[in-house]
């Protein structure tokens, strides 16, 4: 183990879903510096090579897979060439999702029940089921789920990827109950609003995104090395008793 305090996951190896951008690309560079050695997934090719060449220059560990978790095999793929590199997995950071589409309840479709939950729940519980399978036979690990504040509170347009995000949490607390005394923990992040391409995509305006944030407690959006660092503490052995917990990362909203 280094000396270095910061470097709280040496010899660990994390393995990262859409971490192409925002806290899934925030997260992936803090794991590496903290001293993992990183797998960065996502479907876009050209972004995920780029982050793991600006982790290399940085003098750490990474290798990077393409892999889509609406596709079970994709999953089983990405987990067996991460175990395949490294060796095992220590870490899973099931960040990959979608908003989907952001209308009244009477207006939200099929269509859009499917693109959210394919990737939402099915998605994470097959990430969730597959790298829990890598971790059990080794005795350890710590997973780590992107459940967004939406799966403590609801939003008025956003039924969907609101009950989607409390499915995650569901997930999290069953799977931490069966797994612990496995040497398994299962914890979820439930970030708030934050800074990310996501959160663009569903303001109407730049202009509203600001105004929401600067009602907020802190008066400010997050921002996705915030929540890295959140993540590399459920990652760490700092972390060894927590487990089956909803981590609200929100600045305070939820109890604003």
């Amino acid at each position: 183990m280094s000396n270095n305090p910061l470097r709280t996951l040496d010899g660990k190896v994390a393995l990262v879903t859409g971490a192409s951008s925002g806290i899934g690309r925030a997260t992936t560079l803090e794991l590496a510096r903290r001293g993992a050695k990183v797998v960065a997934s996502a479907r876009r090719r050209a972004e995920i090579e780029t982050l793991v060449a600006e982790i290399k220059k940085d003098g750490f560990e990474a290798t990077g897979i393409v892999a889509d978790i609406n596709k079970e095999n994709d999953v089983i793929d990405l987990v067996a060439k991460a175990v395949a590199t490294y060796g095992r997995i220590d870490v899973a950071f099931n960040n990959a999702g979608t908003e989907g589409a952001f209308s009244p309840f009477v207006d939200q479709t099929n269509e859009t029940y499917d693109t959210i939950f394919n990737a939402n729940v099915r998605g994470v519980f097959w990430s969730m089921k597959h790298e829990a399978r890598a971790m059990l036979a080794q005795g350890r690990g710590s997973i780590i789920n992107n459940a967004s504040m939406g799966g403590v509170i609801g939003f008025a347009n956003a039924a969907l990827y609101i009950a989607s995000k409390h499915a995650v949490l569901g997930l999290t607390k069953t799977a931490s109950i069966e797994w612990f005394r496995q040497g398994v923990r299962v914890n979820a992040l439930c970030p708030g609003l934050i800074d990310t391409p996501f959160q663009d995509r569903i303001w109407p305006s730049e202009q509203a995104k600001k105004d929401f944030g600067a009602a907020s407690v802190p008066g400010r959006t997050g921002t996705s090395e915030e929540m890295a660092k959140v993540v590399a503490f459920l990652a760490s052995d700092d972390s060894t008793f927590v487990s089956g917990h909803g981590l609200l990362a929100d600045g305070g909203y939820v109890v604003s």
